[in-house]
Formats: C-alpha cells, sequence, structure tokens
C-alpha cells in the first residue's frame, strides 16, 4: 500500500475517532453494541480507546431496551451501535419509547456509502432519517472527509447530536455513519485531540414571567375546586415536598399513580380505585373548576375517559418543552416552564380558599381503602391478591419495574409505598422490551431491581435473558395465566368467537425456573 492510498484510508476513518473522543469529551460512558460488520470501525476504536463501559447484546430490540433502561436510571446518555440493514429497524420499539418517556439515546446505525443504496449490495436500505416519525433529530455524517472541513463539519454533528439527547425534552437522536471498507485495519490515534473540539448548547429553565404569574395567581384563588392530576415523573423529594405545601390548602387535591413517583397522606394515589366507586350522580361533587397536570403519559384509562366528558373550565398543563398535550380534551393554557419553580412562584402567591373540595375527595378515599382491606382479607386466590403479596413483600428501596399491561394496571390497585421506585414503559406501552429494560436498570444500579411481568409480555422479550449482563440484583416474578389475561377485562374480546385463540393467544408454556 503506497502513503497516499495510506493516507486515504486514515482520513476516511479520522471521523470515527473524533466522534468517540468527543463522546468520551462530553461524558458518554456507556455503550452498547450489537455484533456485525458495518459497525467494525465503531466496536473497535470505542473498545480500544479503553474509557467506556461497553455492552455486546445480540439482539438490537433487546440491546436498546436495555441501554433505555440504564439511561432511566442514571439520567445519562446511553449510544447503542447496531451494523448496517435491518439490524437498525430493530431499534424502533425502543426509540419510540426513549422518544415519548423523553430518555436520552444516542442512535449510532453504521451504513453503507450512499452510492451502494438500493444496488443489491448485502445489508443495505434505505437508512437516512430511519427514525423521523419518533426521534428528536437526525445526522448523517460526510463519509469521505478527506479535507479538514469536512472532519470539522462532523464533529460539529456530533456534538449537536448529544446536546439534542440531553435538551429538554431530552430524547433519543440518530446519527448514520457511511463507513467504507477496510473496516478492520485502519490508525488509531487516540492522543490528537484536535479535531474532538466540543461545545455545550446552555438552556435556562423556562420561566413565566411576572405578569403571566400574577395572572395565573388570580385564577387560581378564585377556583375553589382544583384538581392536580400527576404523570410520570422520575423520583424527586423537592418536587414532592413543594407538591405537600401547594396540597396544603382545602380547595386543593392532588391525584397520583404509582410512575409519577410522589406520595404523601393527602394525596389521592390508587385513581382507578376511587374512580369506580363515583357514581354519575356524584360527578359534580368531584368535578374540578380547575385541572393542572404535569409530568407523560397517566396509566388509568378510566380518568381519561371521565375527564373528557366532564366540563372543566380551566386546565393549565405545565411542561419545560413546547410539546403541546391535550389528553382531556379540556386544555386552556400550556404553561412552558420549569415546574418547581412554577409552584414555588404559585405558592408566593396563592390564598388559601374555604372550600370542601379536599375533603369530599379524602372521606370517599378513606371509605374505599376500608373496603379494599376488607376485601382483600377475604378474597380468593387469584391475579389481584397474588399481586398485592408481592408488592407488599418487595424489600424496602426496591425498583419496581412493571411490565405491560396487565402487570402495571395491577400495582395502580395496590397501597404505593414511598419506599420504592416505580417505572413502566409507559411511553408507548408495548410489551416488547419490558424484561430488557428491567435487565438494564438492574445492571446501572445496584438496589435491588424487581419485574412483576404476565407471561405474554416476558415470553415476547425473551431475548431478555440472552444479554450476558444479568445482575444478581435482577428478580423476575411472572404472573403466567397462560395468555394475554387483559383482553378478559376490556369490553369487546368476548363478544367475538376469537377471544381465546386471537385476542388472549392462549398458550401451553411454562416460565417457571
Amino acid at each position: 500500500m503506497d502513503t497516499k492510498q495510506k493516507q486515504l484510508i486514515v482520513d476516511s476513518k479520522q471521523t470515527v475517532i473524533s466522534l468517540v473522543q468527543i463522546c468520551h469529551l462530553k461524558g458518554i460512558r456507556k455503550i452498547v453494541f450489537s455484533p456485525g460488520s458495518r459497525n467494525a470501525p465503531l466496536i473497535i476504536a470505542f473498545n480500544e480507546h479503553g474509557g467506556f463501559e461497553t455492552f455486546s447484546i445480540h439482539d438490537e430490540r433487546s440491546a436498546a431496551f436495555f441501554a433505555l433502561g440504564m439511561a432511566q436510571q442514571t439520567g445519562e446518555t446511553v449510544a447503542i451501535i447496531s451494523t448496517s440493514g435491518s439490524a437498525s429497524l430493530n431499534y424502533a420499539p425502543a426509540i419510540a419509547e426513549a422518544f415519548y418517556q423523553r430518555i436520552p439515546l444516542l442512535v449510532l446505525t453504521a451504513d453503507r456509502p450512499p452510492e451502494w443504496i438500493d444496488q443489491g449490495d448485502s445489508q443495505t436500505m434505505r437508512q437516512r432519517n430511519l427514525y423521523q416519525n419518533f426521534i428528536k433529530k437526525s445526522f448523517e455524517i460526510r463519509y469521505e472527509t478527506t479535507n479538514m472541513d469536512e472532519l470539522w463539519y462532523n464533529s460539529r454533528m456530533y456534538n449537536e447530536a448529544i446536546n439534542d439527547t440531553r435538551i429538554e425534552p431530552k430524547g433519543p437522536v440518530h446519527i448514520n455513519i457511511p463507513l467504507r471498507e477496510p473496516l478492520y485495519l485502519f490508525e488509531k490515534n487516540f492522543e490528537d485531540k484536535s479535531l474532538a473540539k466540543i461545545f455545550d448548547q446552555v438552556s435556562p429553565p423556562p420561566q413565566l414571567s411576572v405578569k403571566v404569574m400574577d395572572e395565573l395567581a388570580i385564577v387560581w384563588n378564585e377556583c375553589r375546586r382544583k384538581l392536580i392530576l400527576c404523570g410520570i415523573t422520575p423520583k424527586s423529594k423537592a418536587l414532592n415536598d413543594v407538591l405537600v405545601r401547594i396540597a396544603d390548602d382545602p380547595s386543593v387535591i392532588v391525584l397520583t399513580e404509582t410512575t409519577s413517583n410522589l406520595g404523601d397522606e393527602s394525596f389521592i394515589e390508587q385513581i382507578d380505585r376511587i374512580l369506580f366507586s363515583i357514581q354519575p350522580e356524584d360527578h359534580e361533587t368531584y368535578k374540578p373548576d380547575l385541572l393542572l397536570t404535569f409530568g407523560t403519559n397517566i396509566v388509568s384509562k378510566k380518568i381519561k375517559s371521565l375527564f373528557r366528558t366532564w366540563e372543566i373550565p380551566e386546565h393549565w398543563h405545565v411542561d419545560e418543552t413546547d410539546v403541546v398535550i391535550d389528553t382531556y380534551k379540556k386544555l386552556t393554557k400550556h404553561l412552558r416552564c420549569d415546574l418547581l419553580i412554577f409552584f414555588e412562584e404559585l405558592l408566593s402567591r396563592r390564598k388559601v380558599a374555604n372550600s370542601e373540595y379536599r375533603q369530599a375527595w379524602q372521606t370517599k378515599n378513606t371509605a374505599i381503602k376500608f373496603n379494599h382491606i376488607e376485601f382483600m382479607e377475604q378474597a380468593s386466590w387469584s391475579d389481584l391478591l397474588a399481586y398485592s403479596m408481592v408488592i407488599s413483600q418487595l424489600p424496602k428501596n426496591t425498583g419496581l419495574q412493571m411490565a405491560n399491561s396487565t402487570a402495571v394496571r395491577y400495582v395502580q390497585l395496590m397501597d404505593k409505598r414511598a419506599d420504592i421506585s416505580y417505572h413502566a414503559n409507559r411511553g408507548v406501552a408495548g410489551i416488547d422490551g419490558c424484561s430488557s429494560t428491567a435487565v438494564g436498570a438492574a445492571w446501572a444500579t445496584e438496589q435491588m431491581t424487581v419485574l412483576v411481568t404476565g407471561d405474554t409480555a416476558f415470553l415476547y422479550d425473551s431475548n431478555a435473558l440472552w444479554i450476558p449482563y444479568l445482575s444478581a440484583n435482577l428478580r423476575i416474578v411472572i404472573f403466567n395465566n397462560q395468555g394475554g389475561n387483559i383482553f378478559r377485562f376490556i369490553p369487546g374480546p368476548d363478544t367475538t368467537p376469537y377471544l381465546e385463540q386471537f385476542f388472549e393467544a392462549h398458550h401451553q408454556i411454562e416460565s417457571g425456573y
């Protein structure tokens, strides 16, 4: 090989070296690979750098959900790297989940040079903008970097991509990386950092103006029935404390789910349990004048259906992003601001109202809680009793992973425990990666991690047990009903002759170990 040819090969892979350097300088430490050939330069460079914790997981779908589980626990960006072709499509379910859960993933897909797309070459397909409907942003680098401007361009794309995973709303960002052969032999010089220039994008938390807060406070103080509904949030003592102070008002009631990771004796923590007891003639008693929501998706279908039928004069949704969410078709204000700052500003202006609204909810909740205890004491062996026993026996400080679809719903009916954290893939709410997510979550933390799952979700993601990083702090509890039992609860499937075969998908597979 002559000097000129050697120099060309070094230059065409130098952008891979700068990617590795920039990832390290910007604090990315966990890299999840799936084996392949086109991604060989990335596998070699990230491993030989020595500054990363690298993982090798055969099944790309499991690999991506494993990464999602780690990012869910740490809040840090995790990179996933695949070879070219259909392998990259297998990332899609986890990327969609990360997008709607707002979990930071850096998605790196190796590709053939663009002149070989649609030309019958092996493992080649159209990969540019592959995840365009459920990705924060997509990039494709210059595959032939034969001058410094092109190397600079690629380095800038790497910086932007990593920054975008971390800017609210956090989420997945894709970089497609065309690579030309040879793939295994290239010069690796990590000492030269001249091309590893980094920059950060500083985005201070948005804050509403004094004028706007004053106007909102007037409306807030005039309302005598205010309901705060909490969606999915990571565990936060600061948020919990400020919410307790907000709730110290007879006109305010706070409703949470387990995935809200918020709790207080003044809150209503089992939404479905109380809603099933509210009769149509009682709706006026519990209907709010003002609904305030925050966080991402709500599990309860009951509350979505109910709120969509109620007349609610004011609905404010508080979010740091400009993503408008009108789940209940009642939205009057989307408030783009930092949630903690908003509540603190509201507290400084609020006037405690004379109202019986909170008491009405709490009286109903006390009665329902008593009925639930009485019912459970007399309950025969069933899924409900089994879930109750499992949740009550979890060790303190457990990280509970709840699979879709029945498992997460059963847990909502149990008394919430303040000493554990609750997690579920409720962004898209699919069953396709619940176990792999739990494996990743367990690897990323030293706390006991327990997955509660039905048999269908477990079997669907059985490749999770093929992941070679099953840690000693992981436990999996399978509720095996020989099929998707959720279809026996929801209205409709039992009115057809196809329930058992086509909806429940009954099976005889044993899942014990």
